[in-house]
């Protein structure tokens, strides 16, 4: 049986913040067909990690490979030009922009009209509950809704790996499990995805990779239900 293919390869990064280490030596990668999951505490460098990958950090050191081009110190439109696109933490939404063009915000790297066109109809799918919506302001929308847009707009971009940077943060139990559901559809569809989360359970139990982060270093891999069972992440991570 062949293995799967290494789409997103990260090398001995280190990325500090004013002299301060964030990332130490981190390494990992992120292979065709999975989902790849990286837990940890708050501040142990998950979205230190996703912003250097994304072009918003420039590391000190290391190198960041993307289909096997050497991606490192690229600008976030040179990566989102790539096929790499990130939903950051926060969602960084335009909230008095509608919600279609919040949406087609993501396809600014795009000239493919007819494609864009298809990718709508299909984002719009996946969230129907913004169908009906698309000429409604963002900041009309619920918490939950809002992280269904964001994602939707990342998916505009036509991503070849999707990077999603705490996506339940502050989302009910039912619109996590929503949210989760999407991200597992997604990759059935073709597109890889790395996945940052302090909600480690969910990320467990999508990932089939999966790393555990703590203080800018990587301390454990495998696959996510041998985490699950792992002594160390149950007392840590998972609260039990």
């Amino acid at each position: 049986m062949s293995q799967p293919n290494v789409i997103l390869s990260i090398h001995d990064l280190f990325v500090s913040y004013s002299g301060v280490p964030a990332l130490e030596g981190v390494s990992l990668s992120v292979k065709q067909g999975q989902i790849t999951t990286i837990v940890g505490a708050n501040g142990a460098g998950k979205t230190t990690l996703m912003k250097a990958v994304a072009g918003l950090l420039t590391p000190s050191k290391g190198k960041i490979e993307f289909q096997g081009k050497d991606i490192t110190g690229l600008t976030t439109a040179q990566t989102v030009s790539s096929g790499l696109t990130l939903v950051p933490e926060g969602r960084r939404l335009f909230p008095t922009m509608n919600i279609r063009d919040n949406l087609m915000a993501g396809a600014y790297v795009r000239s493919d009209k007819e494609a864009i066109q298809k990718d709508l109809e299909t984002v719009l799918d996946y969230f129907p509950v913004l169908k009906d919506r698309l000429h409604m302001p963002a900041n009309s929308l619920s918490g939950g809704q809002q992280q269904m847009l964001a994602v939707g707009r990342a998916l505009m971009a036509s991503p070849k790996l999707l990077m999603l940077d705490e996506p339940s943060i502050g989302l009910a139990p039912t619109i996590v499990e929503t949210i989760a559901n999407i991200i597992r559809t997604v990759s059935e569809n073709g597109v890889e995805v790395l996945l940052v989360e302090q909600n480690a359970h969910m990320a467990l139990e999508l990932a089939d990779e999966a790393y555990v982060l703590e203080n800018g270093q990587i301390t454990l891999r495998g696959k996510g239900q041998e985490l699950i069972q792992n002594d160390k992440v149950r007392e840590a991570y998972l609260g039990l």
